[in-house]
């Protein structure tokens, strides 16, 4: 699609500076180069094995991994679920753990990979936070919940106690951050996506894409012109039948103006359109939702609406145990209308 829109691709390319693409004749610089800084896993004794070079090498080369005995796997993402997965399956391991110093409830990863890894007989232990590996033992922190940090999830905190692990093999798969190194020497330059604001969504990357450009082009959305188009947009919503002599084009829901499939895709109607300041948008209602993952499925942006849209919740104990979900609790201690 890039080339066909006239894009040049320069493949095999490596550019140290921003100063090298000026020099070069370029007047407008988009850093998106993502965040691919490997985590790094602070433990006394050895070194751990980062989780994207052990699936790399599980997948290219297996027989040259070094890996037996029992694993553990430092992390709760859906990359420490394949990388236990992927342990499971070499020859000469026996027990594989993953180790995450909240409850697995809080765990960021999809609950059908929590469920596929049980499935393949992973062992999980949470409220540990490794802290030495020597001798073929990891020693762990025993947590527990306190207050709340800044994501809302309750900090965990060391009880002063700690548990020796059998372990021969540590797999670190604490996420990816921002190579801030990189970045620096691109000054004067737009970064955007995950090299902005580190690992987050399509949808994300996709917009401050689109912000980048205007803000080259010197263009500011008609306000006007898109309210027109979102109307037009919205009357093909829902129709199955079009005259033989329709394009293409005619039937595009142009979900880049309104996009609505998640709302209309749901059978259970969990999710709403509402508008903000003029603005539509989706809200997700917990309690009418069953988690059947038909709008993540039919999102043109591969994300999960189900887990990824303001949440309204409508009991504490759903909004305190949300492992997914960022939203909102109406909390009402007496009702005028009824006193």
């Amino acid at each position: 699609m890039l080339k066909i829109l006239g894009v040049e691709v320069k493949l095999n390319t490596e550019i140290k500076s921003a100063a090298e693409l000026k020099a070069q004749g370029y007047e407008h610089i988009i850093v998106a180069v993502g965040a691919w800084k490997h985590g790094e896993l602070s433990i006394d004794g050895g070194e751990a094995i980062n989780v994207m070079d052990f699936l790399e090498m599980a997948k290219k080369s297996p027989e040259k991994l070094e890996i037996s005995g029992n694993v553990a796997v430092i992390g709760g993402g859906n990359t420490a679920m394949d990388a236990a997965r992927a342990a499971k399956r070499l020859k000469g391991v026996a027990d594989v753990y993953i180790v995450y110093r909240r409850q697995v409830r809080q765990m960021p990863a999809d609950l059908e990979e929590l469920e596929m890894a049980l499935e393949d007989g992973v062992k999980f232990l949470d409220l540990r936070a490794p802290i030495s590996h020597k001798n073929g033992l990891l020693t762990c922190e025993i947590m527990e919940l306190g207050e709340p940090d800044e994501s809302g999830r309750r900090r965990p905190v060391s009880t002063g106690k700690t548990v020796e692990i059998p372990v021969n093999t540590v797999i670190s798969a604490i996420g990816e951050k921002i190579d801030s190194e990189l970045i620096s020497k691109f000054e004067n330059a737009i970064v955007i996506g995950d090299a902005s604001r580190g690992p987050a969504t399509v949808v994300e990357a996709i917009a401050d894409a689109t912000r980048a450009v205007e803000s080259i082009l010197g263009v500011k959305p008609d306000s006007k012109a898109m309210e027109a188009e979102a109307a037009v947009l919205k009357t093909r919503r829902g129709q199955l039948c079009h005259s033989a002599g329709d394009c293409d084009s005619g039937r595009c829901l142009g979900c880049s103006v309104v996009c609505e499939s998640c709302v209309d895709v749901c059978p259970n109607r969990a999710n709403v359109v509402i508008s903000i300041d003029g603005r539509e948008q989706v809200l997700h209602v917990d309690s009418m939702c069953n988690e059947c993952g038909n709008c993540a499925v039919f999102c043109p942006y591969g994300g999960e609406p189900y887990h990824d849209k303001l949440t309204l919740f409508a009991k504490p104990e759903d909004f305190e145990e949300s492992v997914h979900n960022q939203g909102f609790l109406p909390l009402v201690t007496e009702c005028t209308v009824c006193v």
